[in-house]
């Protein structure tokens, strides 16, 4: 990418930052240049891998409703945000070898496609990582982790040469926290979930999911039965 490129680019997330940075509360526009250092140029993951599938969560980069809101309470909306699994970070797409990687610093969490991601410790890990958090009530935050797994191809028992290339898939991993802080690995099944939720109204969500034939193994029913049992 040559200077003039470059300059290009740094003007178009000036005043992509410029025009979408507001103030949460005020709902005036933020000073862009104090964010777009929190990034870097990096290359396009998709173009550097001899792998099948993608290391991104979202198949398009389309994204109008995203925001990432910054430490100071400050939104700032892109169109083209996409979370990049294996390397456990959003990035920002101009073109097809212009992708802006964003350093988590001074991010407090981002929304995309009205989903919420913010970084917790990874204890397998030792390291602070992106999860989304797929139901928050008064007593606990379940959480979804992804990661990203290799798929390794077929290979032809005559020949032993891979007839198919190895695919990168997307896994899912779920935990919890009562605290914000300390995650604990949980299964989606009522068991598991119940056991999180305070003794005394566990009966009370049980039955409410029963009657509305809701399961705790679907995330979109878990919310719901999660939602009643925030209003217990």
């Amino acid at each position: 990418m040559n200077k003039y490129l470059v300059i290009l680019f740094a003007l178009t997330v000036n005043f992509t930052f410029s025009q979408a940075g507001s103030n949460i509360s005020g709902g005036s526009y933020g000073n862009s240049s104090s964010f777009t250092g929190n990034g870097i140029w990096v290359k396009n993951s998709e173009a550097n891998t001899n792998l099948k599938g993608s290391p991104y969560l979202f198949d398009s980069w389309t994204s109008s409703s995203a925001l990432i809101y910054s430490a100071d309470n400050r939104a700032y909306k892109f169109n083209n945000l996409n979370y990049n699994v294996r390397l456990e970070r959003f990035e920002a797409k101009f073109s097809e070898d212009s992708i802006l990687a964003f350093n988590p610093k001074n991010i407090d969490k981002i929304v995309i496609h009205n989903r919420t991601f913010k970084r917790y410790l990874d204890n397998e890990f030792q390291r602070n990582s992106y999860f989304e958090e797929l139901v928050v009530t008064n007593s606990v935050i379940i959480l979804r982790k992804f990661e990203i797994g290799i798929k390794e191809g077929v290979v032809n028992p005559l020949t032993h040469q891979k007839t198919t290339d190895d695919e990168m898939i997307v896994k899912e991993k779920y935990y919890y926290t009562t605290d914000g802080e300390n995650l604990k690995f949980i299964q989606l099944k009522k068991s598991s979930i119940l056991k999180t939720l305070d003794a005394d109204k566990r009966d009370l969500v049980k039955e409410y999911a029963k009657e509305n034939k809701l399961s705790f193994k679907e995330i979109n029913e878990l919310k719901k039965i999660l939602e009643y049992y925030n209003t217990l």
